[in-house]
């Protein structure tokens, strides 16, 4: 993951986007006044709401079963698919 600042990303935006699409990178976008923003691909971003929807869904189901976790075996299971 990249980062620079507002003026670098909108004077190279095609670029910018072109990483983004092309190599599947993330950038981080920063303004003087500490508002930031990520850009990342179409792709990547239906692919990580794909799965979450996902997950979200299984929880459900598991909740509606009386199949539930505690605290510490969520925190486990989150670290478990989730570790970059």
């Amino acid at each position: 993951m990249q980062a620079v600042n507002y003026s670098h990303a909108r004077n190279n935006l095609k670029a910018i986007i072109d990483d983004v699409c092309d190599n599947n990178e993330e950038f981080i976008i920063t303004t003087k006044h500490d508002k930031s923003v990520i850009i990342l691909s179409m792709d990547e971003y239906n692919r990580t709401h794909a799965a979450l929807k996902r997950e979200v869904h299984q929880a459900l189901l598991e909740a509606e079963h009386g199949d539930l976790m505690d605290a510490d075996e969520v925190f486990d299971h989150i670290l478990t698919n989730y570790e970059d």
